[in-house]
């Protein structure tokens, strides 16, 4: 059997040697103490350091931190380690976990006890995406879609088709308000199977996005009523428009979401600087259990008016 080469067997001799990393974890919190740190802050970085510490030892087989050698904690170690740890703690805690080592290998080389810090070079965990903002109150879809399928008689603006598909595609397809606004009657088209799509996005970086069979229905409605009205369009008209076969902006889209949600009673439930994002993922999770239902109440909703452009 062939012999392990000489330098693999001085590497584990290094990495099995020299000073043991809980001992230099220990020094470094009694300096912190001796020049005044208070003992809440010194306790955060105990438990920050030995618990990454912990996290190093499993990666390394080892069954304790005392094991551990200050040799056996490279960057790829550490990286190893904070992701370990990044997987049951908040992204906060990830951070001051990061700062804590960060400034323990500062001591280290101070001392002259270690040559650098991994951490300058050790790519940080990336921290999970936020949890998505959803709009309390219950219904929330079935609530807008009433809302859209009734206008307020007073607006002159009022078109129950279109806004029922708008409010529709917003929550469902994940659509921005500048990308809905972008799109062209020329966006919309057919599957192999006739499902309708959208196609987004522009150069070269098409992106389709499959629509469900109850939001093609609302936006088929929608577009047969603008056919009886404006009879036969070109591809590139806007898919949205208003009252006077204008295209609709981005701030009129962002006025008929607000407006519905004060007439659904919703406005104070929605998330700050969230409106459009929350309406999608609230729409998502009620989907989850009866997206079928609300869409077909929608489509069976009494037509609200519409004004036709002067």
């Amino acid at each position: 059997m062939a012999q392990p080469a000489a330098n693999s067997i001085a590497t584990r001799q290094r990495r099995s040697s020299g000073p043991r990393l809980g001992e230099l974890i220990d020094a470094f919190l009694d300096q912190l103490a001796s020049g005044g740190v208070s003992t809440h802050t010194v306790g955060a970085y105990r438990r920050d350091l030995r618990g990454v510490a912990g996290r190093l030892a499993t990666a390394q087989g080892l069954d304790d931190v005392s094991r551990l050698r200050l040799a056996q904690v490279d960057s790829a170690a550490l990286e190893a380690g904070m992701a370990a740890w990044a997987t049951d703690h908040a992204p906060a805690s990830v951070a001051r976990a990061w700062a804590a080592w960060s400034s323990f290998f500062t001591y280290l080389i101070s001392e002259g006890i270690a040559r650098a810090n991994p951490t300058q070079v050790a790519q940080r965990p990336k921290p999970p995406p936020p949890a998505p903002k959803l709009i309390a109150g219950g219904d929330v879809s079935e609530r807008l879609l009433s809302a859209a399928a009734i206008p307020e008689p007073s607006s002159p603006s009022a078109w129950a088709e279109r806004d029922v598909a708008l409010v529709a595609t917003l929550g469902l397809t994940g659509l921005g308000v500048s990308e809905l606004v972008s799109l062209s009657l020329g966006s919309l088209r057919r599957d192999s199977s006739g499902g309708l799509v959208l196609v987004t996005g522009g150069g070269g970086q098409d992106q389709v996005v499959p629509l469900q069979p109850g939001l093609g229905d609302l936006i088929d409605a929608y577009l047969a009523s603008r056919k009886a009205w404006l009879g036969s369009e070109s591809p590139d008209a806007a898919f949205l428009i208003d009252a006077s076969a204008q295209p609709m902006t981005s701030s009129k889209v962002q006025y008929l979401i607000q407006r519905l949600y004060e007439r659904s009673g919703l406005d104070s439930q929605v998330p700050e600087g969230a409106a459009v994002q929350a309406l999608h993922a609230t729409f998502v999770a009620e989907a989850l259990a009866h997206w079928a239902e609300v869409l077909r109440g929608g489509l069976t909703a009494p037509p609200g008016r519409r004004r036709r452009a002067r």
